[in-house]
């Protein structure tokens, strides 16, 4: 039987104390402690299944746009009026840089789609290792199953509203000297926040939780959910990395969401039904 893992607790006020740079620079320490429980043996058959979806993910986008992007992209800008030459070189780089994050996006999106029911499964048993209490759903394994693809399509629903919105930002912005220079950040800020939703709806996904409920919680932490999604985004960006990044944000995401104050308390709350049962 697989050792716990030590479980630390933090009192409420310490955390409502915590200053957002500090929230958000633990943020990052979430990822590297999941890349750290993947060779844990009792998750291993739970880390195969997502990873070997990485690899064929990444070598079929790469296929298909990938090897291209630069031949593309030259090509695009050559058509340019003379009146926008100007523009050239920043235009390069904005776009390069948000082509690499697109790719990210869609690369997670695809992937958390696909293996939606495999990492809810992973996460459940990182919750049963750290705690000892597997966390509660109410529903099926066919339910949960359904749930974790009609969560997905929700939660693609409502990343499209807002990235239009925030294309019609960048669209204004990109003819702004100086200002244009934003656009990248803007998105790399959007797309962090998209991340950290997609790996921490697994431990929210597991119990019950409603979207509307989901979002509050995203929100009420929303500094180190930003800090755990951008080393997530620049993760997902670095070759091989990027293979073994979903099993390991997955976990990273349900040791965060156990660590807040909200996780702690239904950890209790599972802990003494869990209990109750055996008596």
């Amino acid at each position: 039987m697989a050792s716990r893992v030590p479980f630390p607790t933090y009192p409420q006020h310490v955390e409502q104390q915590m200053n957002f740079f500090i929230q958000f620079a633990s943020g990052p320490t979430y990822l590297a402690r999941g890349f750290g429980l993947l060779q844990e043996p009792s998750l291993r058959r739970y880390v195969v299944i997502p990873i070997l979806i990485n690899v064929v993910l990444i070598v079929g986008l790469l296929s298909l746009a990938g090897w291209q992007l630069n031949d593309w992209l030259n090509a695009w800008l050559a058509g340019l009026p003379h009146w926008l030459a100007w523009l050239e070189d920043v235009l390069w780089w904005i776009v390069m840089a948000l082509c690499t994050l697109a790719f990210c996006y869609v690369f997670t999106l695809l992937a958390n789609l696909i293996a939606s029911p495999f990492n809810g499964m992973l996460s459940a048993r990182v919750e049963l290792l750290v705690t000892g209490t597997a966390p509660e759903s109410g529903m099926s394994l066919a339910g949960e199953m359904l749930d974790g693809v009609t969560g997905e399509l929700r939660r693609l629903r409502y990343y499209l509203g807002r990235a239009a919105l925030l294309g019609l930002i960048s669209l204004v912005l990109l003819f702004i000297p100086v200002a244009n220079l934003a656009i990248a950040p803007l998105w790399f800020i959007f797309g962090a926040f998209m991340l950290a939703f997609e790996y921490l709806d697994q431990p929210m996904a597991n119990r019950g939780l409603s979207f509307d409920h989901k979002m509050v919680r995203m929100r009420a932490h929303r500094w180190q959910h930003l800090g755990f999604g951008s080393v997530v985004t620049l993760a997902t960006a670095i070759p091989l990395a990027n293979l073994v990044v979903m099993p390991a944000a997955v976990i990273g995401a349900t040791l965060l969401y156990l660590e807040t104050a909200e996780g702690r308390k239904e950890t209790v709350a599972l802990s003494q039904t869990a209990a109750s049962r055996v008596l």
